[in-house]
């Protein structure tokens, strides 16, 4: 019990860190008016994902000698996958494009969603709008930065922290309740508003990681849902159409 704890405390404090940056990045790129800031901003907030995430969950993992929980579910879940259904055997592989189906459904009816009939795009839930890129070369950072964060928060919330708890506590339902709540945590900068609607996708996501026991189709969805509203409706409101140069000089 003492390895899982210590490195709780480890994966609590890379997250703290990383909070705090993202807070002060999020003031920061709302106050930067040059484009070549604002992708330096972008860049630096997927290498710092990388750190606070990626790289605990892998080294705890490997000193847990638990890596083969990146491709089976851990059986520290098995009393939350009592509670949904479960989809295994020869339905998972149909659940699983059916699931990768509807997400990018999704993705092309959230990019037609994304605008007004006058044009305008809609008002994103939660204090996002600064972090929306403005040109193409803002777009391709932030593509960059949703995939990152569908990889990197799946592994460290829907894997690696509630893996901890579980062990810890002894409850997968304690510990997915409490890692969803530090997956709100991590979004206070976008507003209360943020925070609910992250919970509310955080636990979807929980949901299709749980019933289908793929983290890979959890990261999927994640990505797709960022990718949508940091690629897609920037796009649909005209964002594509701006090059760097031009940005620079307005």
């Amino acid at each position: 019990m003492m390895l899982p704890t210590v490195l709780l405390c480890a994966t609590l404090v890379a997250m703290l860190w990383f909070l705090k940056g993202d807070l002060l990045g999020y003031r920061r790129t709302k106050r930067l008016p040059d484009t070549a800031s604002r992708q330096k901003t972008y860049r630096l907030w997927i290498a710092k994902a990388v750190i606070a995430f990626v790289l605990p969950a892998a080294a705890g993992l490997a000193l847990l000698e638990r890596l083969d929980a990146l491709i089976m579910i851990p059986s520290e879940f098995d009393d939350l996958r009592m509670l949904l259904p479960r989809f295994e055997g020869d339905s998972r592989a149909f659940v699983l494009g059916m699931m990768g189906g509807g997400a990018l459904a999704g993705l092309a009816i959230g990019a037609f969603l994304a605008t007004r009939r006058n044009g305008r795009m809609l008002k994103p839930i939660g204090n996002v709008g600064s972090l929306l890129p403005r040109n193409r070369a803002e777009i391709a950072n932030a593509a960059a930065m949703a995939i990152t964060a569908g990889i990197a928060e799946e592994l460290a919330f829907r894997l690696f922290l509630p893996l901890l708890l579980a062990l810890i506590s002894g409850s997968a339902i304690v510990a997915f309740c409490l890692s969803l709540a530090l997956f709100g945590a991590m979004h206070r900068y976008q507003g209360w508003a943020g925070v609910i609607a992250t919970m509310v996708v955080g636990a979807l996501l929980t949901a299709i990681y749980v019933m289908t026991a793929s983290l890979w189709l959890a990261m999927l969805v994640h990505a797709l849902i960022d990718l949508n509203g940091l690629v897609i409706r920037p796009i649909v409101a005209g964002a594509w159409r701006v090059s760097s140069s031009s940005a620079s000089r307005s």
